[in-house]
C-alpha cells in the first residue's frame, strides 16, 4: 500500500513541474528510474522527521563518465521517499520510492538505485548527500558519505583523492568524442616514435634497450591501446606519463594517428597537456597548462601505414 501512494505522490509533484523523469544530461550524477527536482535538497543538518539510517556503496572511488553504479541503503519506517545530491554542484536532486521493510532490521526500509555519474563532476573528493522524506515531501536530517571523483582519461596516482599523493611530474593526454581508433604518437628529441608498438621513450639505438631503464620512472609511459580493432572499452582516450622529470629533456613532437574509423565519418579529439604543481610543502596537484582541439575524417584512417597528423611540441620537462 505504501509502494503505491508514494509513487501516486511522486507522480503528482512531476505533473506541477513538468520533469518526469528528465535526462538530467549536464547533473553530477543521474539516478535512473528518479525524477529530478530542481530545488534545494529538503531537510538539514540536524532536522527531525524520517532518517536515513544506512548507505552501502560499491567503493568510495568513482570515475567520470562510469556507468550503472549501484547505491543501497536503509530508512527509519516513515520513510515515503528518499533524495539524493552531490552537495554543491547540478541544478537540483533526485527524488525516488522508498522500498518494503526489511525483516533484518525491524522499523525500517530497504532503498536501492542505480546511478551514472556524470562526465563533467570535477574530479576530486565530493559529499553525496542523501535524506529521507515524510509524506508531505517534508526532509528530516541529512546524511553524508564522501566519494572521491577520478577522470579515467588522465592518471594521477589517486592524487585527486588525496593531494598528499604525489601526481606525475607531466601527462600527455589524447581524448576522442567517438568510438574509432585513435592513437597517441609521440616523437621524443631522441628521434624515436612513442606509440602501440613502442610504448615508453626509453632508448637505446640500435641496442636492447637495458631493463632498468625501462624501469625508470624519468621514462615516459604509454597506457595502452584504446579501442583497438575497435573494440569500445569506455576510454577514448590515450595517455603518455612521466611519473619523474623526463630523462630527456627537449621537444616532444605530438601526433594524433587514425588508424581505423571502425565505420564513423568523423571524430574530434583533443590533446591537453598536465604538468605537476606544488601547492605546500607536502600537497600537490596535476595542472593542465595546454590543450588543442582537432578534427578528423574518417577518410583518414590509414591502419598505421600513413602519416600521422601533428598537433603540438611539447617541452620537458
Amino acid at each position: 500500500m505504501i509502494s503505491r501512494v508514494v509513487t501516486i505522490t511522486l507522480l503528482a509533484l512531476s505533473a506541477c513541474t513538468g520533469e518526469v523523469e528528465p535526462l538530467g544530461v549536464g547533473e553530477p550524477i543521474r539516478v535512473h528510474g528518479a525524477t529530478l527536482r530542481r530545488s534545494e535538497l529538503p531537510g538539514a543538518e540536524d532536522a527531525e522527521g524520517p532518517r536515513v539510517t544506512a548507505i552501502e556503496s560499491t567503493g568510495g572511488i568513482w570515475q567520470r563518465g562510469q556507468l550503472d553504479r549501484t547505491l543501497s541503503g536503509r530508512v527509519s519506517e516513515e520513510t515515503f521517499a528518499i533524495g539524493l545530491e552531490i552537495a554543491g554542484l547540478g541544478t537540483g536532486w533526485w527524488t525516488f520510492p522508498a522500498g518494503s521493510l526489511d525483516p533484518a532490521f525491524p522499523g525500517e526500509r530497504t532503498w536501492d538505485v542505480t546511478l551514472d555519474v556524470g562526465g563533467g563532476l570535477p574530479p576530486g573528493v565530493h559529499t553525496l548527500r542523501a535524506v529521507a522524506l515524510d509524506e508531505q515531501g517534508q526532509g528530516g536530517a541529512w546524511t553524508d558519505i564522501r566519494v572521491c571523483v577520478t577522470d579515467p582519461s588522465v592518471p594521477d596516482n589517486l592524487n585527486a583523492c588525496d593531494p598528499t599523493i604525489s601526481p606525475p611530474d607531466a601527462v600527455i593526454v589524447l581524448a576522442w568524442d567517438a568510438d574509432v581508433d585513435l592513437d597517441l604518437v609521440v616523437e621524443t628529441p631522441e628521434g624515436k616514435s612513442v606509440d602501440e608498438r613502442h610504448p615508453t621513450t626509453a632508448f637505446a639505438g640500435e641496442g636492447r634497450i637495458p631493463p632498468e631503464l625501462l624501469r625508470d620512472p624519468a621514462v615516459g609511459r604509454l597506457d595502452g591501446d584504446s579501442l583497438a580493432e575497435c573494440e569500445p572499452d569506455g576510454r577514448n582516450s590515450e595517455s603518455l606519463t612521466w611519473q619523474e622529470p623526463a630523462h630527456v629533456p627537449g621537444h616532444y613532437n605530438v601526433y594524433a594517428n587514425l588508424f581505423d574509423a571502425c565505420g564513423h565519418g568523423s571524430v574530434r579529439f583533443t590533446v591537453s597537456v598536465y604538468r605537476r604543481a606544488r601547492t605546500s610543502d607536502i600537497e600537490s596537484r596535476l595542472e593542465e597548462v595546454a590543450t588543442h582541439s582537432g578534427f578528423l575524417l574518417g577518410l583518414a584512417a590509414n591502419g598505421g601505414s600513413g602519416s600521422p597528423l601533428y598537433v603540438t611540441t611539447v617541452t620537458l620537462p
